[in-house]
């Protein structure tokens, strides 16, 4: 029953077009090549390695733009994930990043904002990352 709750929740908050945050995963690292594509090689999904971790973006068919770390080493940060599509950033509230951790933010935006070019984001007190752009 519990499940089945956080799953309704979930949706709703997903339907609601409200940030929401992934809890640690125990998952092996994230793949990026020198090209900026994850595994999936899909344009939809492009990703930048950095010296502690792989910040990745992804969007979907249905609106839906995630960003996220995979923190691989160094000490914890606090950091916000965001995305910037048409020229204007949209962050998440600051949240505690540590190694071994992978964080995600996710945005649900209009079905018709698929296949816009969105570019992730990572900015903590050290500066800031982003992806290469993600597209169709």
């Amino acid at each position: 029953m519990r499940r089945r709750a956080n799953a309704v929740l979930t949706a709703v908050a997903i339907a609601a077009g409200s940030v929401m945050f992934s809890a640690p995963i125990a998952s092996a690292s994230v793949y990026c090549d020198n090209s900026g594509y994850t595994v999936t090689n899909e344009p939809m999904e492009r990703c930048t390695s950095l010296s502690n971790g792989v910040l990745v973006v992804h969007q979907s068919s249905s609106g839906v733009v995630s960003t996220t770390y995979d923190k691989q080493g160094g000490s914890t940060i606090s950091a916000q994930l965001g995305y910037s599509r048409s020229g204007t950033s949209h962050y998440a509230s600051a949240i505690s990043i540590s190694s071994g951790q992978t964080k995600s933010a996710t945005w649900s935006l209009s079905a018709s904002a698929y296949c816009t070019n969105t570019i992730g984001l990572l900015k903590y007190s050290g500066g800031s990352y982003q992806t290469p752009t993600s597209h169709c």
